[in-house]
């Protein structure tokens, strides 16, 4: 049995555990326990109806043992759907009256493929009733636009669905075509997707499952070749442990979401190293698994192992037998100048910086193949208690000669109030209404806690040494004003980034003090 497949198969319990399956429940087929069981939240989460795909999956895998269960299961998650969307089509995630683009997306595109995959045990009748249900969604995407960033995987997702509305009911839909213009359009010549202000290839995996989907029904040339560019940017970014992103991605992900890159794994040789590379990170048990996350993200890291699960089998020898070595393997440098992430390779260590991140560094030993560094940067405390860092995107930042002049920038580190929270829900009951002032709410969360940037005063020159055996960074500090205390405190997130900071096994074994690069301060003070 494959990973996938076997990490499917534990995820199955805890998947059905989710829902509500009393017939005669208000919340009957309903998957967010805080709202239908604990009854702490006042608003349905309508991701985890999005968990029919992986049913669909594993009845079709045979690792179902009552299959009428889970069909009758599947057909209550589904029609839950008609009482959790709006009026004008959408589900929410995060606040009543959200109007969420991508979960309205992910919800359509995982019970349109439920669909595609259940044909030969639905009726004719059960297909246009699940159809019915899944079109107001659909008329939402149609309708409206994600306008608080450009996030690719969210245009992916909702891309896939209207390909595959299409597909299904031979109902001819621009919106599609429409949206993957776009992702072509912020799709860096380096390869990257655009996720907020740059690449992270973690969610570039995420982002190549939901093409990779539009792909199998399409074969289009266009998006093949949009694939192969952002395959060949990827494979930089397989580390020697056999794991993928950190704090040198725009979103600071080190999650794999393995669908697409195994699905494409049989069309470009890229994705097939990619592949057999980040399967050995498994093997040692090195990634972040559907059964290690938290809720908001299981369904669709699950989805992504189950689609995994069919696809490998079909592509495992394109995988197990690629003949192109990784690049980790290699001395060179390298310099992705669009999101300003500098690679650096020798015969004893593997590093990547991303210079327009303040200079945050990942450094694995190759004779280890182990992490010896993570860091992100300069942090520092005012007599205030405002905290500042370097770690935040600049794109102004070059790195012609290894050194960069880096701001330093308050950490907005916030959480949800009660004040705030009332706030959020009475603007739920009047502005959000308007999805115009909806869209302006999102802009501001956005910028307030992930790309907004207050610089304060002081700076740092960083500059770079990379000699055979270890990295030198020199750094010459000038400190704000009122600062207590600066210095390196390892791997910190700058932002706000609910999918990242998941538990690693490996840091565990990773040692306290690192052997391989060393900082070089000279403070004003």
């Amino acid at each position: 049995m494959s990973i996938y497949k076997n990490v499917l198969k534990q995820s199955l319990s805890r998947l059905l555990a989710l829902y509500n399956l009393d017939p005669s429940a208000l919340t009957y087929g309903h998957g967010d326990r805080l709202y239908w069981g604990w009854k702490i939240s006042d608003f349905p989460n309508g991701t985890m109806q999005g968990g029919v795909h992986a049913l669909s999956i594993a009845l079709k895998l045979g690792m179902i043992k009552n299959e009428q269960f889970v069909l009758k299961a599947i057909d209550a998650m589904i029609n839950a759907i008609s009482r959790i969307r709006a009026k004008n089509g959408s589900m929410v995630e995060a606040y009543p009256g959200e109007n969420s683009f991508c979960v309205t997306a992910l919800v359509a595109f995982d019970v349109l493929s439920a669909i595609q995959n259940l044909k030969d045990y639905l009726s004719q009748s059960q297909i246009q009733n699940y159809l019915e249900i899944i079109k107001p969604l659909i008329g939402f995407i149609e309708n409206n636009n994600e306008e608080h960033a450009i996030i690719s995987n969210h245009l992916a997702v909702a891309a896939a669905a209207c390909f595959l509305w299409t597909k299904l009911t031979e109902e001819k839909l621009n919106r599609g075509q429409e949206i993957l213009d776009v992702i072509y359009k912020y799709q860096s010549k380096e390869g990257w997707y655009r996720e907020y202000e740059g690449a992270d290839p973690g969610y570039q995996t995420l982002c190549t499952y939901y093409l990779f989907c539009i792909y199998e029904i399409t074969k289009d040339e266009r998006l093949l070749r949009s694939l192969e560019r952002s395959a060949s940017f990827l494979k930089y970014f397989i580390h020697p442990d056999g794991t993928i992103g950190g704090l040198y991605g725009s979103r600071n992900t080190e999650v794999y979401y393995p669908a697409g890159i195994i699905g494409m794994a049989n069309v470009i040789d890229n994705f097939a190293l990619i592949s057999s590379l980040l399967q050995k990170g498994k093997e040692v048990k090195h990634h972040i698994l559907p059964q290690s996350v938290d809720i908001g993200n299981f369904i669709p890291l699950l989805n992504s192992y189950a689609v995994a699960a069919i696809k490998y089998e079909q592509n495992r020898e394109n995988i197990e037998g690629i003949q192109v070595t990784a690049p980790y393997l290699d001395k060179f440098s390298k310099n992705f100048k669009d999101t300003g992430i500098y690679l650096q390779s020798t015969l004893r260590y593997h590093a990547i910086i991303n210079y327009k991140k303040g200079g945050t560094i990942k450094v694995f030993d190759k004779r280890t193949s182990k992490i010896d560094t993570e860091d992100g940067g300069l942090f520092g405390r005012l007599e205030s208690g405002k905290r500042f860092s370097t770690q935040q995107f600049d794109k102004s930042i070059q790195f012609d000669n290894l050194s960069i002049n880096s701001n330093f920038f308050t950490v907005n580190e916030r959480y949800m109030s009660t004040f705030s929270c009332i706030i959020i829900r009475i603007f739920g009951m009047t502005l959000f209404r308007s999805m115009a002032l909806g869209n302006l709410f999102k802009k501001f969360i956005v910028k307030l806690l992930m790309t907004g940037k207050n610089k304060i005063d002081g700076r740092v020159t960083r500059r770079f040494k990379f000699l055979k055996n270890k990295i030198v960074v020199h750094e010459s500090i000038i400190r704000p004003k009122k600062c207590t205390v600066i210095g390196h405190v390892g791997k910190f997130r700058a932002i706000h980034m609910a999918s990242s900071g998941y538990y690693l096994p490996q840091v565990e074994s990773t040692q306290g003090k690192s052997n391989l690069v060393e900082f070089r301060v000279n403070d004003d003070t």
